[in-house]
């Protein structure tokens, strides 16, 4: 099982560049800065660096996650029938029931996805810490 979670083919990045420019402009309209403001503000240029830092760590995390429940199911060894016109409530009965085995009987495979996680956000927490984005 040595599959990578971050490797992408080069076509397929252009997904992730949307989710960044969503992420940005999500949180510019949150801002509630005029555009003057905006040109000429160092702090608000500051604040716009770190916002760009924690959409790349978002649109990092959505990238992978699909990767990561895949490997995550089968180390578990949970692999459901899953019906394409099934109800939201029999998905939410999946999702549960995956939750708990992967919780109850294998918790080293939870752990194990977690720490990749982990690993692959570190370097983008380490950028955001050091910008210092929540010394004021």
């Amino acid at each position: 099982m040595a599959h990578k979670v971050g490797s992408k083919a080069a076509g397929k990045r252009a997904p992730m560049h949307l989710i960044k420019i969503a992420f940005i402009l999500s949180f510019l309209a949150l801002s509630q800065k005029s555009q003057v403001q905006a040109a000429i503000s160092s702090e608000l240029d500051h604040h716009l660096r770190c916002l760009e830092v924690v959409t790349d760590a978002g649109a990092l995390m959505i990238e992978n996650s699909i990767t990561a429940i895949k490997l995550l199911s089968e180390c578990v060894g949970y692999q459901p029938k899953i019906k394409l016109n099934g109800s939201v409530l029999r998905f939410i009965r999946l999702a549960h029931q995956f939750a708990k085995k992967a919780i109850y009987d294998r918790p080293e495979c939870l752990v194990q996805t977690f720490t990749t996680g982990v690993g692959l956000i570190r370097p983008i927490i380490a950028k955001f810490d050091s910008l210092r984005c929540f010394d004021d």
